[in-house]
């Protein structure tokens, strides 16, 4: 999938899509090439007409220094990922410099898209489509070729065709499927917590549609609606639950005597929302952040004082995005709550004893993680060890619990 965009980034070469609505969490597919007809309506092909290109041989020379390559930021250095990185940061910054001078925004003119070699494209380079080619077309030509003709920039890299639209076209297209969705979404008793995304492929302008909560019927309507068009809709997790429908699993069986740092920390729960805290500390410290990182995230789940218990470890899926404050902030699906361990001999679960720690815990409006939980069969207690990582130096507070109902 392409993003109709003109503003290149390296870590992705003009990667995604363009999209609308509420992203949905997507799986990781491997990249497969798109091509479109319209690629072959050719509007001119540069020529290399010189061989003294040292001044891209030192250009790319720079590149291969880069820390972002050397860095191993965007996965293996092989010489496919080196060309891409090069195409991306001369050729591609070449012709957005004179698109740039010849028609400003590009908005409405045309698309722009790259293709890589690590993706394995037949054809790798940035590809530039223009809407009813005219004097202009045959300046940004005329422009480019010069930078070939001094060596500046491999013509091979550069494609120039005829599209039949351009990127404001796909917005509008984009907008209608939204605008036609709508009415479907907001029909639903629970709008609020639909998962919906919408996108335009720049390539093969498939609309590509995320969603939680649309049926066959209405899948064929949309179909129907936009029969000039391939859409390709994608379920995105379990479908929203309507009323009556559960929106937590229990398990089978509700105690366990295996120690477990799975899924999140039920740290409170109000009729309308819920806060969850990682059971297992992520390691940031490469990146120059924190050791020990316990991820938290408010979630908007109806009822979650009546189906949750503070102390209990749970998954969470959510539906729609997570704002990246601290805590996140998001809606909830589903909630599927784990069993709660129990030592041998022990009196009290795992969750009564965090039920408790937590109630005797006093934050002071800090969000301190559950580090660690302990039974001592010696001292009948167990210990909750709470940790505020986001303090300049970790704030470590031991509760004891006694084992006694």
């Amino acid at each position: 999938m392409k993003k109709t965009a003109i503003a290149l980034y390296l870590s992705a070469f003009l990667a995604g899509c363009q999209s609308a609505g509420e992203p949905a969490t997507k799986k990781e597919e491997p990249d497969i090439e798109q091509t479109s007809k319209q690629e072959q309506n050719i509007i001119a092909e540069l020529k290399q007409t010189t061989e003294d290109t040292a001044l891209r041989n030192a250009a790319y020379e720079d590149v291969l220094k880069s820390d972002t390559l050397t860095g191993g930021y965007l996965g293996e250095n092989t010489p496919e990922l080196q060309e891409d990185l090069g195409v991306q940061s001369i050729e591609a910054d070449a012709v957005m410099q004179v698109i740039g001078a010849v028609y400003g925004d590009f908005y409405d003119y045309g698309i722009m898209y790259g293709k890589n070699q690590t993706s394995g494209a037949a054809e790798p380079g940035i590809w530039v489509g223009i809407k009813k080619p005219d004097e202009k077309a045959d300046e940004l030509v005329r422009r480019l070729q010069k930078q070939a003709d001094e060596g500046k920039i491999l013509a091979k890299y550069i494609h120039l065709f005829e599209s039949e639209y351009s990127d404001k076209d796909n917005e509008v297209l984009m907008y209608n499927v939204s605008k036609a969705i709508k009415p479907m979404k907001d029909a639903m008793p629970e709008p609020d917590r639909v998962a919906l995304g919408v996108s335009v492929d720049t390539i093969t302008r498939t609309i590509e549609i995320g969603h939680d909560f649309l049926t066959k019927e209405q899948m064929t309507e949309l179909k129907k609606q936009f029969s000039k068009y391939d859409l390709a809709f994608t379920q995105e997790g379990r479908m929203l639950p309507l009323p009556g429908e559960p929106d937590v699993e229990y398990p089978d069986e509700t105690v366990t005597r295996e120690l477990s740092t799975k899924g999140s920390w039920v740290m409170s729960v109000s009729e309308e929302e819920m806060l969850v805290m990682d059971a297992k500390p992520n390691d940031f410290s490469a990146n120059g952040s924190e050791k020990e990182s316990y991820g938290a995230v408010f979630f908007q789940f109806p009822k979650a004082d009546e189906k949750l218990k503070v102390g209990q470890r749970v998954t969470v899926e959510a539906s729609g995005p997570i704002m990246e404050s601290y805590p996140g902030q998001g809606g909830a699906k589903f909630v599927t709550v784990l069993p709660t361990y129990q030592p041998d001999n022990a009196d009290l679960t795992e969750e009564e004893v965090v039920r408790s720690a937590i109630s005797q815990h006093k934050s002071k409006g800090s969000f301190a993680a559950i580090r660690r939980v302990q039974f001592e069969e010696a001292s009948d207690q167990w210990t909750v060890t709470f940790v505020d990582s986001m303090q300049p130096e970790p704030n470590v507070t031991d509760i004891v619990v006694a084992d006694q109902k």
